[in-house]
């Protein structure tokens, strides 16, 4: 059901980006006002006081702040500067309304035609004011590719295609999995990413453990809470997808195939394959190319 909602939001959403920077400022001031469309910030460093609707908070480095559009916010930013990058879109484009909004307007009063529509899907429907993500600096890198491809080579496809990783980030640095790993959140993801990109390695969940800094029972089950599933499912997941691909294109022989992804056997990679996939190597190859050099 949560993959189902997932792409029924993903097929709701055609992002477009007007505007986006990042720099530093020295005090700063926007008095309570709102804006037409979506804007969110990320504070790289320095301190200041923003309020969105009816919520103040202090703002600190690393914190994410999300202002909804017609939503009334101010912002303040602390001596001596602070570096502030930003983002103004909208969630689905409209050829009507959304080339017309002034970038980076804000208005001291609402309604206005150019108003984004209300957006009632969830999650993003609850998101607003600071949004406590754990994975704030893999947002911000996101935010900050997209920026500099708005202001660079303007390919919009690429543009919201940036947008849709951000805010999936974003949902995966609110969801509840992520939430309990806390602090450790940027390990876990590390070492998931290890694990994806080079799944023919043995798996050491001591290493993993000790890298993390913390026993291997409470390692294990921490990364089952955060990534859905156990390392060594997400490792055999990751083998037989590189698996696929090498059947398909490496030209390589079923026995070469199962030794560079680590399989003592030719058997032991056959019988995990056909566990995966459904057929044997060679069946998956003649069904997807025909037959499979010997």
């Amino acid at each position: 059901m949560i993959a189902q909602a997932d792409y029924a939001l993903a097929a709701q959403l055609s992002p477009y980006v007007r505007g986006g920077m990042e720099h530093w400022r020295g005090p700063w001031l926007i008095e309570n006002s709102i804006v037409l469309d979506y804007l969110l910030v990320y504070i790289g460093s320095g301190t200041g006081r923003f309020s969105v609707a009816d919520e103040a908070f202090d703002v600190r480095a690393g914190d994410l702040i999300w202002i909804p559009p017609n939503t009334f916010h101010e912002m303040r930013g602390h001596p001596p500067r602070m570096f502030v990058a930003y983002l103004h879109f909208d969630l689905v484009y409209d050829p009507k309304r959304s080339p017309r909004v002034p970038r980076g307007v804000h208005y001291s009063s609402g309604p206005h035609e150019l108003m984004h529509p209300p957006w009632s899907r969830q999650p993003i429907a609850d998101w607003r004011g600071i949004l406590p993500v754990v994975n704030g600096p893999a947002v911000y890198a996101l935010m900050k590719k997209t920026i500099m491809e708005h202001r660079g080579a303007h390919q919009p496809l690429r543009v919201s295609g940036l947008m849709l990783q951000l805010l999936g980030e974003i949902a995966i640095g609110l969801s509840g999995a992520v939430a309990s790993a806390g602090a450790h959140w940027p390990v876990m993801h590390r070492l998931a990413q290890k694990i994806m990109a080079k799944p023919e390695i043995e798996l050491s969940l001591e290493s993993f453990a000790r890298t993390a800094r913390m026993s291997q029972s409470h390692f294990r089950r921490l990364f089952r809470e955060t990534h859905g599933e156990s390392p060594h499912a997400m490792q055999n997941r990751a083998r037989m997808q590189k698996a696929c691909e090498l059947v398909l294109h490496s030209g390589r022989s079923v026995s070469e195939i199962a030794l560079s992804l680590g399989f003592s056997t030719v058997h032991n990679f056959s019988r995990a394959f056909r566990r995966e996939m459904g057929l044997s190597p060679r069946e998956y190859q003649r069904r997807m190319l025909g037959p499979l050099p010997r």
